[in-house]
């Protein structure tokens, strides 16, 4: 029975993709639906030859985890079993996005967590804070919670954050060397080893900019950070951002559990993983550039 208003105690069929703008409902039926409590978006990605595919995002009941997808009503009860199990699994990581004010930290979170431009074109949404995002990356769903700079300083020792990102602004460059000297206290200071990224935001002002690309990646070459250049206003590589947090951040935890003597004799596949990384490693001595702006290397 089709009904011409929203019923949220039914689970809405939507999955949203970048490169099909033209068939999206309209922005204030996305928003009624992802603002609703009882639902919840997960963004999705995968990792091909040529580059990150975003795979749409994809709307689910919190209460059931039922992913609603394209197939329609009639798939969701398998769609629900295979969904919780995802949800059993799922990583959580903790992210703490640091910065100057004004830089577009806050921006930039709430970009992470759509792949439509809702929180740039809609005043109330880009005031909207996005906590906690759920992307499904390879086939594994990670959930991932941002916290800011006081929330990091508070930060007990046995919960630190297992990444930093600093944001500055590249056409102000007091937030480019407040930048610099966050990452000189993060690494000397804290002797913080987990990954760290350098994000040169707005750089769709291009006429305006201060902040040269090669100085920042000095420095993100200097004190081994990844860096990437993102608009938030045009959507510029924010995709790639997040994913490259998530591919780093599983690629340490993987490699801080791993046991090369154990795990080789149990796993095979683990230990052909081992060898690619340790000649993916070799294959970067002397080329710095190529380090720090490759985010999804480990």
């Amino acid at each position: 029975e089709r009904s011409s208003s929203l019923r949220i105690e039914r689970p809405t069929s939507l999955v949203i993709r970048q490169h099909r703008r033209n068939s999206l409902p309209s922005p204030s039926v996305i928003k009624a639906i992802v603002h609703t409590p009882d639902l919840e978006r997960v963004r999705s990605f995968s990792l091909t030859r040529d580059g990150l595919k975003n795979c749409g995002d994809k709307i689910r009941r919190r209460s059931t985890y039922s992913i609603a997808t394209s197939e329609g009503p009639d798939s969701l009860s398998t769609g629900a079993t295979s969904s919780l199990e995802s949800i059993c699994q799922r990583q959580q990581f903790k992210v703490a996005i640091i910065g100057s004010a004004g830089v577009g930290k806050k921006s930039l979170k709430n970009q992470f967590a759509t792949s439509e431009e809702l929180y740039i074109n809609n005043k109330n949404d880009s005031n909207r804070d996005q906590g906690e995002i759920c992307v499904l990356m390879d086939d594994e769903e990670s959930c991932v919670i941002f916290v800011d700079e006081t929330e990091l300083a508070n930060q007990a020792e046995n919960e630190l954050v297992d990444s930093i990102v600093v944001v500055f602004s590249v056409v102000d460059n007091k937030s480019f060397k407040n930048g610099v000297r966050k990452i000189e206290m993060i690494r000397q200071e804290f002797e913080f080893e987990k990954p760290l990224f350098l994000v040169a935001n707005k750089v769709d002002q291009a006429r305006q900019r201060v902040v040269t690309e090669k100085d920042a990646k000095k420095v993100a070459t200097r004190y081994n950070c990844k860096y990437i250049e993102t608009s938030v206003a045009l959507n510029h590589n924010v995709d790639q951002l997040l994913a490259g947090i998530i591919r780093q951040v599983r690629s340490r935890r993987q490699s801080s559990t791993y046991n090369p003597e154990c795990e080789m004799t149990k796993d095979t596949k683990t230990a052909s993983m081992f060898t690619k990384i340790l000649l993916q490693k070799l294959m970067k001595i002397g080329h710095p550039d190529f380090l720090c702006t490759r985010l999804f290397d480990v």
